[in-house]
């Protein structure tokens, strides 16, 4: 919860053993569920690599790099707003947008230690 980062539900386990020991995978994978499930976290689905989680919960969008797969948030402007048609009564009640694209780390990388896109 105290991090800006988005990390994997492995990346949880490891900075929890870290600090507190050993952790049970089943109930840290449990525990995340509740908290996504209580809206207290949000779960990032992304096509690349396994989920992320994201305890900013203001409305935001994400910048992803789909070579190293680090994950940015991206404020939303006060004017942001997004004209796009929809369906005959649909009611939209939120959205998730995330910007795939290369992150200045890994296009300055030499490409043989690059992955491909």
């Amino acid at each position: 919860m105290s991090t800006d980062e988005h990390p994997t539900a492995a990346e949880v386990a490891k900075r929890m053993a870290a600090k507190y020991g050993p952790v049970s995978l089943s109930n840290l994978y449990r525990n995340l569920g509740i908290l996504v499930a209580s809206g207290h976290v949000r779960r990032l689905r992304l096509q690349e690599g396994p989920d992320r989680f994201d305890a900013n919960l203001t409305p935001h969008y994400h910048v992803t790099c789909t070579h190293c797969q680090r994950v940015w948030d991206m404020p939303l402007s006060p004017n942001t707003r997004w004209d796009l048609p929809m369906p005959a009564g649909f009611q939209p009640q939120g959205s998730e947008i995330t910007i795939k694209g290369c992150c200045a780390s890994c296009a300055a990388a030499p490409i043989s230690q690059s992955k491909e896109v």
